[in-house]
């Protein structure tokens, strides 16, 4: 009797929460992903603070905040801004003096080289994403369809006809843009206005990246990895049904994937492979340098640098959520996180701050 119960209690929590992804699940099934159960895939699943953690001594060596800003020189990571009721979930520059952070109730954060200060950004809804070209022409994509523009002066939001939410921007110039969303949402920018373009899935996509016009990769749930030649998305057929949050193209023949349960996946141009981690914590974002220098960051303080042959771990001495990684060097890298304990969105990857 007393199992009867647990499980009924498990069944009437997980319903509310994931009835709308099951057709998805089919999806799935049809593109030859693994069968792998979603408590299993979304990372619900209770571990011990040393599993998940992976860097079992590491403790906060900063204060105690909201969220948190990263920097690497080459040696050690040190804490370079702590933020109170801020809820950080990307960072994009440009120079050691020119660095935009964005997050949570439309908060814009800009560092001059001196501090951090507050943008207005005349929205409120949570932006997930920052990308730009040079300081005057910067790009966010949010929630509800939100798009933002920086000209070096103010922040204008685009008139999207859609209300999907939008999870990550990548460019290769101020006029090609691309980004991407919820089920299969792909807009393109050519420098004068938004088109969609065909994805071919519905499934959420939580990442975008590329090295040229015709080498654009797009991630997401089940194993979804997309490729754009310039003409049209494709989909490969990959061996994993777990949700893949980010991708970096350090060259054509050079793609890290990175996702849940600490999975990296590699392409050279030809196969793809999977990369050792030696974590089972969820890899949020990844961002490369070169081929040999390519950092990928995640749950509970994750950090971990591939020095073109192997991952490493590295003490970032925080215990945070890492959702967000920007450098221009080796020895010039930032990560923004949020504290473990504010409210976190598994299933939209986004932090949401209570008020």
């Amino acid at each position: 009797m007393r199992t009867f119960k647990i499980i009924s209690f498990y069944i009437l929590i997980a319903i509310p929460q994931f009835f709308f992804f099951i057709p998805y699940i089919i999806l799935a099934d049809e593109w030859g992903l693994d069968n792998q159960s979603l408590k299993h895939e979304w990372g619900l699943d209770e571990q011990t603070v040393k599993n998940e953690w992976g860097l079992e001594e590491q403790t906060p060596k900063h204060d105690k905040s909201d969220s948190i800003i990263l920097h690497y020189d080459g040696k050690a990571w040190d804490c370079i801004y702590n933020g109170h009721g801020i809820w950080l979930n990307s960072i994009y520059g440009f120079d050691w003096n020119d660095i935009f952070a964005v997050g949570d109730n439309g908060v814009i954060l800009h560092y001059d080289g001196n501090s951090w200060t507050k943008q207005d950004s005349n929205v409120t809804y949570r932006l997930n994403r920052i990308w730009g070209s040079s300081r005057d022409n910067v790009y966010v994509s949010g929630d509800y369809g939100t798009i933002l523009h920086y000209d070096g002066k103010k922040w204008t939001k685009y008139n999207i006809m859609t209300k999907n939410w939008l999870s990550s921007t990548w460019g290769l110039n101020e006029k090609y843009i691309f980004v991407v969303g919820a089920l299969g949402k792909i807009l393109h920018y050519d420098g004068k206005k938004w088109k969609e373009q065909n994805s071919g899935t519905t499934n959420w996509l939580y990442g975008v990246r590329g090295n040229s016009k015709d080498n654009v990769y797009a991630v997401g749930d089940y194993g979804t990895v997309l490729h754009y030649n310039g003409k049209e998305w494709k989909k490969f057929v990959l061996n994993t049904n777990k949700r893949l949050m980010s991708v970096c193209v350090a060259d054509s023949n050079d793609v890290f994937v990175v996702g849940a349960d600490g999975l990296i996946l590699y392409h050279d141009g030809i196969t793809w492979t999977r990369q050792r981690s030696d974590t089972n914590n969820w890899l949020r974002r990844v961002w490369g340098i070169d081929s040999n220098n390519i950092f990928a960051v995640g749950d509970y303080g994750t950090i971990l640098h591939y020095d073109g042959t192997k991952w490493n771990k590295q003490k970032g001495g925080t215990n945070y959520l890492l959702l967000g990684i920007w450098g221009d060097s080796k020895d010039n890298i930032y990560v923004v996180g949020i504290n473990s304990s504010s409210h976190y969105n598994h299933m939209l990857d986004v932090s949401y701050g209570t008020k």
